[in-house]
């Protein structure tokens, strides 16, 4: 991973799991359904591969916006509370 990493030109404090994490989460912020995150991170279960989002404490998703107000997910979209 670190040779990896120097490749790439960013420092080596990068593990596999925070590389898997921030994909699962950037795919999720960026509305890829579940499934094809799925097939790309190789996970067979929706528990394990959910384990890895991670919401930041600024930046709420629009999942957790809707949950929290009962907004339909169209006036979500549109930056709608």
């Amino acid at each position: 991973m670190k040779a990896r990493c120097a490749l790439a030109g960013v420092g080596d404090d990068f593990s596999a799991h925070s590389l898997r994490s921030g994909f699962v989460t950037e795919a999720g912020r960026q509305n890829m359904p579940l499934q094809e995150t799925m097939a790309m991170t190789g996970h067979r279960s929706m528990d394990v591969v959910t384990g890895y989002f991670r919401a930041g404490a600024a930046q709420v998703s629009a999942v957790a916006r809707m949950m929290d107000s009962g907004t339909p997910r169209s006036d979500v979209d549109e930056g709608h509370p």
